[in-house]
């Protein structure tokens, strides 16, 4: 590094160089390739514009939204999001403070001869310093000017930092939110399962009773017993799977919460069929959906962090240029008559430049180009992502729609067959084996149906979550910061981070 003192030529030169460093970095990040626009194509299912961002509220289950409100506050991968975001900030304040002017004090103290610190004996030309007793204090101011955007393109790549940290957070609540009301709705419908499959274990025992009772007096077979063992060990292995489904989306539920396993919310553990989305998923621009994600916020502002990055490199072709001065002040033989006093002071421009070996800034200029093509890379593909998740979870609740619907005309077949069943079993036509058969196939049905809504819930759970909802108006994070970080500032303690 080379420290040139400023001259009258010096000072035109830098002027030069000012006015042709006007265009030192890129204008702005690269668009996208993959541009968001409506597409041409119709859909069955989209989701409408107008959806609430706290989609759950469309299940009319207080419970259910105490519980994500809950989740949204004190959820840890959220903690963690926002923790990160807090770091963003922290470093967009240092980086902020590199334009203003900066100022540094010294003191010091001593005894001896040395020349060094004696500020009085330099001036006097003096060969060897004074012995004696010494006291000094100095004062150094400096600002550097930013006539080639240098310090201009840092602040813009850490205020995009924050915002893509902030758009991480935010992308997390998405995923906290979808994820609680999945583990809440599933608890609700495993129970319902549960329910009917206990029902179906009921009715199965009854017809091995039947059958026992059959092949006693010669009119059934020890085959048809076995049988009715077996329907009995298979559905008692789903009831068993049921279950342990159940207790599982309990414990995911609590921990989503910020809880341990064990301490799902009663309203949860009792709960015994999933509540119904109210209102209608109406047809809309999908593509208007996404512009809410954060996820595509946090690669658009990972590649504007890039884009400054190269500006900052290409600033490094130039010279830094920066107004300082100082002053120093010192007592030579303190306490002694005849001591002495002197002032030294400086004030003026100073140029850095590290010309002529420009290779390793242009390393890192070609490095910065490179990582903005991988951010812009990477900014296309999460715009590819987006609309393949939408797509795909709209492609998903049309078949669940579809299965729930036909399922339910089939469980209205189901039902007028036990009901013929029934009076057919009253009347006498109808023998006890084929009545027991006729429930068995209605508890059968319903058990098919009540898969199939729970399959349609989690579809619908996934729409909202791919369409980007649930961030805007989210809680305040309860982020919970250690005693001794905390002592390290008065920007960073216990407290929330909110939008």
């Amino acid at each position: 590094m080379k420290i040139i003192p400023t001259t009258l030529r010096a000072a035109a030169a830098a002027l030069v160089l000012a006015v042709a460093g006007c265009a030192v970095g890129p204008d702005g990040p690269p668009r996208a390739t993959v541009p968001l626009s409506p597409t041409n194509e119709p859909a069955t299912t989209k989701l409408a514009v107008d959806t609430p961002d706290k989609w759950w509220t469309l299940y009319s289950d207080d419970a259910l939204n105490d519980a994500v409100e809950e989740a949204l506050t004190h959820n840890r991968d959220l903690r963690v999001a926002a923790a990160n975001l807090l770091a963003a900030m922290a470093m967009q304040d240092e980086v902020d403070d590199r334009g203003r002017l900066h100022a540094a004090t010294g003191a010091w103290a001593g005894h001896g001869n040395a020349t060094s610190g004696q500020p009085e004996a330099a001036m006097a030309d003096a060969g060897e310093g004074h012995t004696g007793s010494r006291v000094g204090a100095s004062l150094d101011v400096g600002w550097e000017l930013d006539l080639f955007g240098r310090l201009r393109h840092l602040a813009d790549a850490a205020r995009e930092d924050t915002q893509s940290a902030a758009a991480a957070r935010d992308g997390v609540r998405i995923l906290v939110a979808a994820d609680t009301t999945r583990a809440w709705l599933q608890a609700c419908s495993t129970a319902s399962r549960l329910a009917i499959q206990q029902h179906s274990i009921r009715l199965l025992e009854d017809g091995l009773a039947l059958a026992h009772r059959l092949r006693d007096t010669g009119a059934g077979s020890a085959l048809d017993v076995a049988r009715a063992r077996a329907l009995i060990a298979e559905t008692r292995a789903d009831a068993a799977n049921l279950a342990a489904a159940r207790r599982q989306a309990l414990a995911r539920l609590a921990v989503l919460m910020g809880r341990v396993p064990e301490d799902a919310p009663a309203q949860a553990r009792t709960c015994e069929a999933p509540p119904a989305l109210s209102g209608a998923m109406l047809a809309n621009d999908p593509v208007a959906m996404l512009r809410r994600r954060p996820d595509l916020r946090e690669a658009e502002h990972e590649l504007a962090a890039a884009t400054a990055r190269l500006g900052v490199a290409r600033a490094e072709l130039y010279p830094r240029i920066a107004l300082g001065g100082g002053i120093t002040h010192a007592v030579l033989d303190v306490g002694r008559g005849g001591e002495s006093r002197s002032t030294v002071w400086s004030l003026g421009p100073l140029l850095s430049w590290s010309f002529p070996d420009m290779t390793a800034a242009r390393a890192r200029i070609a490095q910065a180009g490179a990582h903005e093509s991988a951010a812009l890379a990477r900014f296309d593909g999460a715009i590819l992502r987006a609309l393949g998740e939408l797509r795909q979870s709209l492609i998903a609740y049309d078949a669940a729609s579809r299965r729930v619907a036909d399922l339910t005309q089939a469980e209205r077949q189901s039902d007028e067959a036990l009901r013929l069943a029934t009076l057919g079993r009253q009347a006498g036509e109808t023998s006890a084996l084929e009545y027991l058969d006729a429930q068995r196939q209605d508890v059968a049905t319903q058990a098919r149906l009540a898969g199939a809504r729970a399959a349609l819930i989690d579809a619908q759970v996934q729409v909202f979550k791919a369409a980007g909802g649930g961030w805007r108006e989210a809680p305040a994070v309860a982020l919970a910061v250690p005693d001794r970080v905390a002592a390290a500032g008065p920007s960073i303690g216990k407290g929330e981070i909110g939008q």
